[in-house]
């Protein structure tokens, strides 16, 4: 039984031995107690484990710009990393469908430009839904209209 409450007491201990408490001087005075970094207001004082030092090489360029961000805690990290990746997620496939929709412009101009490139009897129909001819005078405009939809969609 004394080998049991021993091991409790064991496996309680190195859990409560891993946790990282930062005990920080606010602005005012007070002390306060946190599982996060203290702010770049307050004053850090060692408790428990080593409490992380800044970096001394840092450039003067990098502290104006860490000073000037606001502190994010880690959900806010992790919110704003999961936006970033969606929004660039759905950058990508916007871009994706547009190359698509610009492949398929230009895959439909050069078949309707090789139909009046092969020549031919073409055929139309009107706006009573009757076949007709058009005559040479009309296909060469047709054929110009196609190159010049060609050169457009297929840079």
């Amino acid at each position: 039984m004394t080998r049991l409450i021993l091991s409790v007491v064991a496996a309680l201990a190195t859990a409560a031995a891993q946790a990282q408490v930062y005990k920080c001087i606010d602005a005012r005075g007070g002390i306060v107690y946190s599982q996060y970094p203290c702010s770049a207001d307050s004053k850090p004082t060692a408790f428990g484990r080593k409490v992380p030092s800044e970096p001394d090489s840092a450039e003067p360029a990098d502290e104006a710009k860490k000073d000037s961000a606001p502190k994010l805690t880690p959900e806010q990290a992790f919110r704003k990393r999961q936006q970033d990746r969606q929004n660039a997620e759905k950058e990508a496939d916007q871009k994706l469908a547009a190359a698509k929709q610009k492949e398929e412009n230009c895959r439909n101009a050069r078949e309707q430009l090789a139909q009046y490139d092969l020549g031919g009897r073409i055929s139309r129909i009107d706006a009573q839904g009757e076949r007709y001819y058009p005559d040479e005078a009309q296909i060469e405009q047709t054929r110009a209209n196609a190159r010049a939809a060609v050169a457009q969609s297929c840079d």
